[in-house]
């Protein structure tokens, strides 16, 4: 039994690089938490840098735990996607988007900027100055580690209150919703590691669990 935590950023970062035969790179990060969030902060930038030639992104947003036959744990993005806004295909928006999910962060948007300066850097080239710029904004954040929680359903009578308070205590769970009628209806938050565990003592102990 492992608590499972997953690598994000706390707080908005812009980094630039040395220029690259004339041209201005420049990587601009961002927490989110959703499609809508990163695309507000697209929108933003597309304001902000209206001038510049191109605004390259990468976004992965949401975070769900896969199990292989061995029982290891592996993270992955519930929804990413990345743009060459203009770049030739797959020179900016897939290598923003493999160093990311290289370092395994996640809830995060990159939109790495470019100034032209006048001299044609090649797709080899292209493809090393994105993932420079990217690197070197994941090589500035100071990394937060969330824990990666999941909701659980309870019922039970007054009588189990004691057991529930006791593993919701040993499990480190927390209480989103709760309803008192003839029984204790709660929902739960509680850490995709402990998950299992969690759920055989519930059985043991007979609280009810959807």
């Amino acid at each position: 039994m492992q608590k499972l935590t997953y690598k994000t950023i706390a707080a908005p970062l812009k980094v630039e690089i040395p220029k690259i035969k004339g041209s201005r790179f420049f990587a601009t990060l961002f927490p989110i938490q959703s499609k809508q969030d990163a695309d507000s902060y697209l929108e933003q930038m597309r304001k902000e840098y209206y001038d510049a030639t191109h605004n390259c992104y990468a976004r992965r947003c949401g975070v769900q735990a896969n199990q292989d036959l061995f029982g290891n744990r592996t993270l992955s993005a519930k929804l990413q996607r990345s743009s060459d806004d203009g770049e030739p295909a797959n020179t900016a928006g897939k290598p923003i988007l493999s160093v990311i999910t290289g370092e395994e962060v996640f809830d995060i948007l990159v939109v790495i900027t470019r100034y032209f300066g006048g001299m044609l850097l090649g797709v080899g080239g292209l493809i090393q100055a994105y993932t420079q710029t990217t690197k070197a904004g994941l090589e500035a954040i100071e990394p937060v580690y969330k824990p990666l929680e999941t909701k659980l359903q309870l019922s039970y009578t007054y009588d189990q209150l004691s057991s529930a308070q006791y593993l919701f205590d040993k499990y480190e769970c927390k209480i989103a919703q709760e309803h008192y009628s003839d029984l204790i209806q709660q929902k739960i938050l509680v850490n995709l590691g402990y998950l299992e565990a969690l759920k055989k003592e519930l059985t043991d102990r007979q609280l009810t669990f959807l």
